[in-house]
């Protein structure tokens, strides 16, 4: 055979496997999007809840959150191209306790059903400034805690389409064994730990459900999204806690400056254990880009600061 001949067939017949292989997967491409178009978009207020209702729905809906992954949740301001994505769900699930100071307007000005995760759960209230007898919002912090959000999950999707509860049960059955995993080891690691040891300390309050159900004592720099409000009777407050008790380790979280947080380890000499995750997840390349991710990290970080 003559070698350019030869070559002229090989180059066409690469041409042709690669018109196919293209062909191919465009028709793959317009398949899904064309599942994915037939789907009810359910809208979440905050990534956190938006990753919840993910692996409790699977493939049965489509699940978007109005925040972005590292954005502040309580003073967010939705945007016109928010109501444009909102535009297209048919339900919208937030987490309430005055957790989204937004969502009452927002959902005022949408055509959708609304659930709220808060009327299923005990609140713990928060015990001063100005947001003293308000229940603290972040009760997906504690794994125990959040095992009733996958419940809730799970019984409202239900009601949406009872056809496919047997699947939303098995999903969120799943689901709260890596939840439960990690509770034990938790509480394993609390039950050993030294008394005098026990405190976690913060720069928000987040972490009430957390230190409450695991036996820790929470100490912050202000209550819930008050980094404003900070006052130098508190600051002082903390620098002398973590002084008395000798606390090793101190943290702040991801959302907020860790400014104010490192006043109290250059006055006391503790430890900085890093940024805990509590309002978002991070993007696709950070340490929390999901529920359970994001438990494991801070859950992680903080044995290692108490132990």
């Amino acid at each position: 055979m003559n070698f350019k001949y030869g070559k002229n067939i090989l180059f066409f017949g690469l041409v042709i496997l690669i018109s196919f292989a293209s062909s191919s997967c465009q028709r793959i491409s317009n398949k899904n999007k064309n599942k994915n178009e037939n789907k009810e978009v359910i809208l979440a207020s905050f990534t956190v809840l938006a990753d919840i209702i993910k692996n409790v729905a699977k493939d049965e809906f489509i699940v978007r959150s109005i925040t972005k992954p590292g954005v502040e949740v309580h003073g967010y301001q939705p945007t016109p191209s928010d109501l444009v994505k909102a535009s297209t769900a048919f339900v919208f699930i937030d987490n309430g306790f005055g957790f989204e100071l937004w969502a009452e307007k927002f959902v005022s000005n949408l055509k959708v059903l609304r659930i709220t995760v808060a009327e299923d759960l005990d609140p713990i209230f928060i015990s001063e400034d100005l947001y003293k007898g308000k229940p603290n919002p972040h009760a997906w912090i504690s794994p125990k805690r959040g095992m009733i959000y996958v419940d809730t999950i799970v019984e409202s999707l239900s009601e949406l389409r009872p056809s496919k509860r047997g699947v939303f049960e098995e999903n969120g059955r799943f689901y709260k064994e890596r939840l439960s995993k990690m509770d034990k080891e938790f509480s394993l690691f609390i039950n050993n730990l030294n008394k005098d040891r026990r405190y976690l300390v913060s720069c928000e309050g987040a972490f009430s459900y957390l230190t409450n159900d695991y036996g820790l004592e929470e100490v912050y720099l202000w209550p819930v999204n008050a980094e404003s409000q900070i006052t130098p009777k508190r600051m002082a407050r903390t620098i002398s806690l973590v002084k008395d008790k000798n606390v090793p380790t101190v943290f702040c979280e991801s959302t907020v400056s860790n400014e104010s947080q490192m006043v109290v380890v250059n006055e006391t000499g503790a430890n900085f254990g890093g940024n805990l995750f509590v309002d978002s997840l991070s993007d696709d390349s950070g340490p929390a880009n999901s529920y359970i991710k994001m438990l494991e990290h801070n859950l992680e970080l903080i044995k290692k600061g108490l132990f």
